[in-house]
């Protein structure tokens, strides 16, 4: 994977300050600004520039019952408008042969994370990640998340958008509407 161009990307960003008539040579708290944000998206999109994770995995010794991993903290940058959007994502599956390490499903979403993004895309990779991992009898992922493109500009309000998968036995039925009643 090639890795950015961090110099040239300072000195677009240096260019771009310039012509919305940004002037950080008079301003001393801007002087090294362009330098920090180059930095910063070049940690942001991250997730751009690293291979895909993998999700551990250890054998099921017999769990039928739903494991549910909730409100676990992310954030991602708008694909529209480069705001931040944040919030939880909660994963809960039924397994098949396979359980999944805990902490592999904060990689997979810090990964998919890492990128100039959507929360519907966001929340369908997660799950294909998972599903392709795991291969669970059942999958609910939900993310609920804030929209700084939303808060900052255009309507200027604040609201949670929440975004859905759901595969297998937990697409309906008794077994979907029992892990929803442990969501909360």
């Amino acid at each position: 994977m090639t890795r950015p161009d961090l110099d040239a990307a300072q000195a677009t960003f240096e260019e771009l300050l310039e012509r919305l008539k940004i002037d950080i040579e008079s301003d001393e708290q801007l002087s090294n600004t362009p330098a920090r944000v180059t930095k910063l998206w070049s940690e942001l999109f991250g997730g751009l520039h690293e291979p895909v994770p993998t999700i551990s995995r250890f054998p099921n010794d017999g769990q039928g019952e739903p494991v549910i991993l909730r409100a676990l903290p992310f954030y991602s940058m708008c694909a529209h408008h480069f705001l931040p959007f944040f919030g939880t994502f909660d994963i809960a599956y039924i397994p098949g042969d396979v359980i999944g390490g805990v902490g592999s499903f904060a990689r997979v979403v810090r990964y998919f994370g890492q990128r100039p993004q959507v929360q519907e895309r966001l929340v369908q990779q997660v799950a294909d990640l998972i599903e392709e991992a795991l291969s669970p009898a059942g999958l609910y992922v939900r993310s609920t998340a804030r929209h700084l493109c939303m808060e900052m500009r255009g309507e200027r309000v604040a609201a949670e958008l929440v975004c859905t998968a759901a595969r297998g036995v937990l697409r309906d039925g008794e077994r979907r509407q029992e892990v929803l009643s442990l969501l909360g």
